[in-house]
């Protein structure tokens, strides 16, 4: 299989030992890992704030995009992870601006808690290149 593997300064703390996001030569598929909104050090920002959180994961999302050669355009799925469901119309706000009328398939899915300590939201996408 010929990939290339997509790396940003933001995006991982390499030790975790995954790829953010693989490019699929032959189909032209982008795969991305889940999203978070963590610094180049791997801290989760604004464990208390979904909103700004999310706004961190999707610019961290974004990262990964441009990095690619892709944009929100090209998402065609998504998963969102929220470990309180009853905060996702805060987040779903802020994805609004990313999304705001090429909406992806989209699955949401709440769960009893994420990867690190205060992560909130996390993102995982398919986009489709050209």
């Amino acid at each position: 299989m010929k990939r290339t593997d997509i790396y940003t300064d933001k995006a991982v703390d390499r030790r975790y030992q995954f790829t953010p996001a693989i490019v699929h030569q032959r189909s032209g598929l982008l795969f991305i890992s889940g999203v978070c909104g963590w610094d180049q050090d791997g801290k989760i920002l604004f464990p208390e704030n979904p909103g700004k959180q999310a706004r961190a994961a999707f610019e961290n999302l974004r990262d990964i995009l441009n990095r690619a050669g892709a944009s929100f355009k090209d998402i065609i799925w998504s998963t969102e992870y929220v470990t309180d469901i009853r905060q996702y119309r805060e987040i779903a706000l802020v994805r609004s601006e990313y999304f705001p009328d090429n909406f992806p398939t989209a699955t949401l899915v709440e769960v009893t808690k994420l990867f690190k300590p205060g992560q909130i939201f996390e993102i995982q996408t398919i986009a489709a290149m050209e």
